[in-house]
């Protein structure tokens, strides 16, 4: 693909960005960060060499002024993610369901040192209930994913839950049945801390859920995410703590 055809799919991905959600920050994001997205389209870069999530760049941007080194992080889905947190903060808790890329980033792990990951492979198992189930629905714990069809991802939702309720500073959900994952991240999040939801333009994964403005506050960030032409939504919902309230 040229730089020519490049461009046209950021024109293309830009008006429908800012017809999804017109905004001062949405204009502003696809303008300021055409250059990082035009960077990282480059080739022989990628998210686990460039320690990157596939977040949107606004939602990077905000991420790297909260974090803190003594943060602990729960992530649904590894990758270059698992790699930016654990270059960041004190302890990553990562699970991931597909084993060949388990195995492939268990190696890069051990290769480079990195101790501070908690990495944990977890499968979907049979589905045997004989009943309908919706990728929707948070307790059905299913991914809207084919390839799936007939899985369970219970256990996989269900894995945060042998944490104590408000322990992580920081619950990303970036990997199946997100709608379940959302479901057993909300008690988990600390007062002060941020559950970050990606692809999040994807309505059905909080149509079961209602964040009380007394208790959350929404940032969505829309536009260019590394490595791919599309664009896409982060919505990273903070926990309120006692004197913010105030």
């Amino acid at each position: 693909m040229n730089a020519l055809q490049k461009i046209i799919i950021y024109i293309k991905m830009s008006t429908k960005a800012i017809f999804d959600k017109p905004s001062l920050q949405t204009l502003a994001g696809i303008i300021k960060f055409f250059p990082a997205w035009w960077r990282h389209l480059a080739s022989g870069r990628n998210s686990i060499s460039d320690k990157m999530p596939w977040l949107s760049f606004g939602a990077i941007e905000y991420l790297k002024k909260i974090i803190e080194p003594d943060m602990q992080v729960f992530e649904y889905g590894s990758g270059g993610s698992t790699l930016f947190w654990a270059s960041r903060v004190r302890q990553v808790f990562s699970i991931e369901h597909d084993k060949a890329w388990f195995d492939k980033l268990q190696d890069h792990f051990t290769r480079n040192e990195i101790k501070n990951v908690k990495y944990e492979f977890i499968a979907a198992e049979v589905d045997h209930r004989n009943v309908p189930r919706q990728y929707g629905n948070p307790n059905d714990y299913v991914s809207a994913d084919e390839n799936f069809n007939g899985k369970s991802f219970e256990l996989y939702a269900k894995r945060i839950d042998e944490y104590p309720n408000e322990y992580f500073d920081i619950v990303i959900v970036d990997g199946r049945a997100r709608p379940s994952c959302i479901l057993h991240a909300i008690t988990k999040v600390k007062r002060g801390g941020y559950l970050i939801v990606d692809n999040s333009e994807r309505d059905y994964y909080f149509s079961s859920f209602s964040f009380n403005k007394s208790d959350w506050k929404k940032i969505e960030f829309l536009g260019p995410v590394p490595y791919v032409f599309h664009f896409s939504k982060t919505t990273i919902i903070k926990k309120i703590n006692a004197i913010e309230k105030l």
